[in-house]
């Protein structure tokens, strides 16, 4: 117990010193990119595009080294693989160089497709499955709370020591990440490594049998697929709200909400203990789907919107952390990093297709709400009936 408890806290600190590294360093390169003038549109382009080109790539082999090799090594050599990338940046940064931001994101974009399947995946080698549930629920509460104040912390370190040290701060966020990795405890092991000695091709076709013949691992993939298409389209509307709502700030305490209900539910989750079946988490998708459904009816005051949208984010937190938490607990050890490879790739893949989709329809209005709400009810009837017709659970 004194080993997990000791590995729960090196896990939360690993992902949130990487993370708040990870937002400066993204923070500043977006910053400078944008101030570029004329060249800016096409070196932004080029930054965000080359990231998702790179995770459809990469994302499915990453699953691949994190089933058939030390997971612990994996992290701690991208990490440390990272942090020399993003210290050459400090010492070659130059506003008139963005060519050197670019590359070096790819860099980044292809060592995080081995190493965020790997970090998924290790949960079960250093925790029990009640342990499991405890870590993701505290660990996306803290999470949000960081989100918080990250943009602040961002905004003040930059403007007190310059672009160049923000770049500094993220090369010392992945070596200490790094040092973290190295001190985990590994609690579940298996004598032999499988699939070590299988060749990357082989190991991926074995891992989508596995995902295929799995009823309830095809559900999940299927619903959280079209749940990230119709969550795109929400998150494609949401800027528009200042201009629905008449109000300047209605973006911007829409995010608020949503981070508070992010942190309630979380928090509700591991005060509660919820250790929840796939029909029970399933239910959530009915908290996600029916306040974003009312929004159209109820806009005669921002509060109300402000309500719905934080009481969604709350049950799409919940429905998040039961649903990684149950994968966690219960895939196979030897596939595990496959499985999150796979729904990593599949995200990616229909994230961008439904924010083009919403773009073509172009309701800039508050029924395109209904509509998110409408396609995301039909995500949960199509998972409860899956459960039913499949014996799910």
């Amino acid at each position: 117990m004194e080993k997990e408890n000791r590995n729960i806290v090196r896990l939360i600190a690993r992902g949130q010193t990487n993370g708040f590294g990870n937002k400066i360093y993204d923070y500043a390169n977006k910053l400078v990119i944008a101030g570029l003038g004329s060249q800016s549109s096409f070196f932004m382009g080029m930054y965000q595009a080359s990231e998702t080109i790179v995770s459809i790539i990469f994302d499915i082999f990453g699953g691949v080294i994190a089933d058939t090799r030390d997971r612990k090594k994996v992290l701690v050599i991208t990490d440390l693989a990272a942090a020399i990338a993003t210290f050459v940046v400090f010492l070659q940064y130059s506003k008139s160089n963005p060519w050197l931001f670019v590359i070096v994101n790819v860099i980044l974009a292809v060592l995080y497709s081995f190493n965020s399947p790997t970090y998924k995946a290790i949960v079960k080698d250093l925790l029990s499955k009640k342990n499991i549930y405890k870590y993701n629920s505290l660990s996306k509460t803290i999470s949000e709370l960081i989100s918080v104040v990250t943009p602040l912390l961002g905004m003040l370190l930059i403007t007190a020591l310059g672009f160049k040290f923000g770049m500094l701060v993220n090369a010392l966020s992945f070596f200490i990440s790094a040092i973290i990795e190295w001190r985990f405890e590994v609690i579940n092991t298996s004598p032999v490594k499988p699939g070590a000695h299988e060749t990357t091709l082989h190991a991926m076709r074995e891992g989508f049998k596995y995902i295929k013949s799995d009823k309830g691992l095809m559900t999940v993939l299927i619903a959280s697929s079209l749940i990230n298409f119709f969550f795109a389209g929400y998150e494609f509307s949401i800027p528009f709200t200042n201009q629905m709502a008449h109000f300047d700030n209605m973006f911007a305490y829409i995010l608020i909400a949503e981070s508070v209900g992010n942190i309630v539910g979380a928090s509700l989750n591991g005060l509660l203990k919820l250790d929840w079946s796939m029909t029970q988490y399933s239910r959530c998708l009915l908290g996600v789907s029916l306040p974003i459904i009312a929004i159209p009816f109820l806009t005669f005051h921002w509060s109300m919107i402000l309500i719905l949208c934080g009481v969604s984010s709350g049950f799409m937190t919940v429905f998040n952390i039961q649903l990684f938490s149950d994968l966690q607990s219960n895939v196979k050890t030897e596939y595990l990093g496959r499985v999150f490879s796979v729904i990593f790739t599949v995200a990616i893949l229909f994230m961008p297709v439904g924010t083009y989709v919403f773009s073509a329809i172009n309701i800039k209005t508050w029924p395109v709400f209904g509509l998110v709400g409408i396609g995301e009810l039909l995500v949960f009837i199509f998972m409860a009936g899956a459960i039913r017709i499949f014996k799910i659970d």
